[in-house]
C-alpha cells in the first residue's frame, strides 16, 4: 500500500496571533535573513495580505 503525503506548509498552522508571533520570533533568531523573509511570506499566505494591511499601520503618507 502506497501512502501519499502533501508537502508541509507552515501557513496551515498559523492559526492565531500568538502562534504567528512565536513563529516570527523563532525565525528572527536565525542568522540567515531569508528564513525570516520566508516566514513573513507564510504569515501573509495564512492571513491574507488584505487582513495584514487592514490591521497594520502604513509607513506611507496618505495621498
Amino acid at each position: 500500500m502506497t501512502m501519499s503525503y502533501r508537502p508541509f506548509d507552515a501557513a496551515d498552522y498559523l492559526e492565531n496571533t500568538v502562534v504567528v508571533a512565536e513563529y516570527l520570533a523563532a525565525t528572527a533568531e536565525d542568522p540567515n535573513p531569508t528564513v525570516f523573509l520566508a516566514a513573513l511570506g507564510d504569515v501573509v499566505k495564512a492571513r491574507g495580505m488584505g487582513r495584514i494591511v487592514e490591521n497594520g499601520t502604513s509607513a506611507r503618507k496618505p495621498s
